[in-house]
């Protein structure tokens, strides 16, 4: 079976996660300021309105495994598809897990230890870094996909009630981790973001007709995600300042109707960029294809600029000094990875002249 055209906006809607990533780790400390700051609020709440960025980019996981495969997918390919996808993702893991072991161990203290029993524990737990344990949530995906896609395929059902099971075994997880026993690592297991990823395997089997229904709707799909998101940190002002006592299942359900309505708003705008063919399509396209290296790499020069260019003094110094971190996570990140790009096509198309040098 000839495979599904390809999606142009899933870039675009990874670039709008991306930039949300850096926005996260960039004003998280600015959101320590006092209390009662003009600077504290405005990062406080741009550093809460970011924390759709994780579900997202399980949702466009789940959109392009279910999109790429469900039409042509046999329970054979289970093998291959771990092979293929597990290596892209375990050695980059592996690999960056053990430079920010050492580089931050660099940083902070000056000197290098290496205990392969603790780091063997980062790995599992995926805190060698901040930023790693949404590549543990990730390798669990992979891990269930065969299993889910086969099961999805072959029950109606379950392809039906995919987003109420998703949501159901989310809520199932976060009451049993709340209300009986914690889960050690919750926030790096699956079931944290079931929902999201439920949601983007039925939008991967069906991604064309939920598209047009979003269009159809899209004033009430915009106004639900822009409540929900006002709502949640809404929410967290009035808690951070001590103004009420509210539930901590009222900021979930908040926080999973945002990101829930995020994705569908997200994808028609990145469409209406795509056909009025602008420059900023463009630039997010390109920004959204070196995601993956960007949430990588900018944490280590995130870290880099904070430790050689510690904020103090007045607070408009430190307001100018985080928004120099954004740009420097972000923008730095990415010419980085231009940077390797370059120097790995060159670095190839090298081997192959002098390859053909040697065989002439």
């Amino acid at each position: 079976m000839p495979s599904r055209p390809k999606l142009p906006e899933i870039d675009l809607v990874r670039a709008i996660a991306i930039i949300a990533v850096v926005l996260i780790h960039s004003t998280s400390g600015a959101t320590q300021l006092s209390l009662g700051s003009g600077s504290q609020a405005v990062f406080f709440m741009l550093n809460k309105a970011s924390l759709f960025t994780v579900p997202l980019f399980i949702w466009i996981s789940g959109v392009v495994l279910f999109y790429t495969y469900y039409d042509r997918w046999e329970p054979g390919m289970s093998r291959v598809f771990w092979t293929k996808r597990l290596r892209r993702i375990l050695i980059p893991y592996v690999l960056c897990s053990l430079f920010y072991y050492l580089y931050n161990q660099f940083m902070f203290h000056g000197n290098i230890q290496f205990d392969v029993i603790y780091f063997i524990k980062l790995l599992i737990s995926g805190n060698a870094s901040y930023h790693l344990y949404y590549m543990v949530i990730i390798v669990q995906f992979y891990l269930l996909f065969p299993l889910l896609i086969t099961a999805v395929r072959r029950s109606a059902w379950l392809r039906q009630w995919l987003i109420p099971l998703g949501i159901g075994v989310q809520a199932a997880a976060y009451a049993f981790h709340h209300e009986v026993h914690p889960l050690p690592e919750y926030a790096s297991l699956f079931v944290s973001y079931s929902a999201l990823f439920a949601f983007g395997a039925f939008m991967g089997i069906h991604y064309t007709a939920i598209v047009a229904w979003s269009e159809r709707y899209k004033q009430l799909i915009w106004t639900i995600m822009c409540l929900a998101g006002a709502t949640f940190v809404g929410m967290l002002l009035l808690h951070q300042y001590g103004l009420t006592a509210i539930g901590n299942v009222w900021f979930e359900l908040a926080l999973l109707v945002y990101c829930m309505s995020m994705p569908l708003c997200c994808v028609r705008w990145s469409q209406a960029r795509l056909a009025s063919r602008s420059k900023l399509g463009s630039s997010l396209s390109a920004l959204g294809a070196a995601s993956f290296g960007i949430y990588l790499v900018h944490p280590a020069l995130l870290t880099l600029w904070d430790r050689s260019v510690p904020p103090s003094g007045r607070i408009w110094i430190y307001d100018l000094h985080t928004v120099a971190s954004i740009l420097i996570s972000l923008l730095g990140s990415w010419l980085c990875i231009q940077l390797y790009a370059f120097t790995r096509t060159h670095w190839m198309l090298k081997s192959k002249e002098l390859s053909k040098f040697k065989s002439a």
